[in-house]
């Protein structure tokens, strides 16, 4: 279970409602209920938590999660609704607060319309609680870091597995096994195993393509832990590397350490970004580098702060991002390497430790 005080966390979003003049701020959004309250419901469940500004927060569930809701939710009340009445609840719980002003993360369009039937001005305000979630606390980090080990477990397994002959999806099915067993609650998204010219595609997924000698061979995955997510990528080679190969990696590798080297509070997304960037260019590949070089990671796989060429973030410490530069030439193959980073007060610290050699 996670350690944190969910009132903590629900009275610095109410303080920033108030500072806006919000009444009322819905949260249906699965993994912003679990941050707020430390319950996590099934990915498709419809869920709503209701934080008023000047009343005691509401969860409101369905039967089907509501003795679990019961156990685990903190720092609001929990009440079991009919099937199909989350929305009608929703609509009378501001009605009876007689709500001028609301906010929410993510809300179905009938409910939406209903509000605005009730003459309440409804609009959409994700950005307060990225505010909060963008930094992670003592707890998270250490979930995150669990999460990372069991990626490295997975890691492990998968490169371990990487053989002539061996189909793609018998190294996902490895690599997937060993984080269950090491305790994983499942994967932190599609694990990819991309081989040969396959690897030239920087979300491969894996297919039945059976491993040749010389391949790059991409696999990129991740675990989670206690709803945490972590995420990896490595480039190796099935059998005796070319030249060019060898080459290619150890430019994707130098541009992925140095741009490590500049992460710290206070830089800029896009300056991290600009710096594996140039590396990659000046070795002739700069227009096959065709996405950003990161992502913040954390209950979700994609979250804010990004590291890209337009990305105006700015790091802070307790930041969780990727640092994954990559090269992709169609027909030939492709090399990525990536590792999570958690942002400290003066640098960076790799959560993920699975040695970045080229050679299984």
């Amino acid at each position: 279970m996670v350690k944190m005080d969910p009132k903590l966390r629900i009275d610095a979003l109410k303080e920033q409602s108030v500072a806006s003049n919000i009444e009322f701020f819905l949260i249906t959004d699965i993994k912003n209920v679990y941050y707020f309250t430390g319950f996590l419901d099934i990915s498709d469940a419809t869920i709503c938590l209701i934080i008023p500004s000047g009343a005691t927060p509401l969860l409101l569930t369905y039967p089907l999660s509501y003795e679990l809701a019961l156990e685990k939710a903190g720092g609001c009340t929990v009440k079991s609704v009919e099937s199909g009445k989350i929305s009608e609840q929703i609509i009378n719980k501001a009605v009876s607060l007689n709500v001028k002003k609301a906010y929410f993360d993510k809300l179905d369009f009938p409910t939406y319309l209903k509000l605005r039937d009730k003459g309440i001005d409804v609009n959409q305000d994700g950005d307060m609680i990225w505010k909060l979630r963008r930094i992670k606390d003592a707890d998270e980090i250490e979930l995150m870091r669990k999460a990372a080990k069991l990626a490295d477990i997975g890691m492990q397994a998968g490169l371990e597995a990487v053989k002539v002959g061996v189909f793609e999806y018998e190294i996902a099915a490895e690599v997937e096994y060993a984080m269950r067993k090491g305790g994983s609650e499942g994967t932190a998204f599609e694990t990819v195993v991309a081989s040969g010219p396959r690897s030239a595609f920087p979300h491969g997924l894996c297919s039945d393509r059976r491993i040749q000698g010389g391949d790059f061979v991409t696999l990129d995955l991740g675990a989670v832990h206690k709803g945490y997510r972590s995420d990896i990528t490595r480039t190796t080679i099935a059998g005796k590397a070319s030249k060019r190969k060898k080459e290619l990696f150890n430019l994707v590798l130098k541009a992925q350490e140095e741009a490590f080297h500049h992460i710290r509070p206070g830089i800029v997304g896009k300056e991290v970004d600009n710096v594996a960037r140039k590396i990659i260019d000046d070795g002739g590949y700069g227009k096959m580098f065709v996405h950003g070089l990161g992502h913040g990671v954390g209950l979700d796989i994609h979250e804010p702060p990004r590291l890209s060429p337009r990305s105006n973030d700015v790091l802070e410490a307790g930041n969780m991002v990727t640092d994954e530069p990559g090269v992709y030439i169609k027909g030939f193959g492709g090399v990525r390497i990536e590792d999570l980073i958690h942002v400290l007060a003066d640098g960076g610290e790799r959560l993920t430790k699975t040695p970045r050699g080229l050679e299984v």
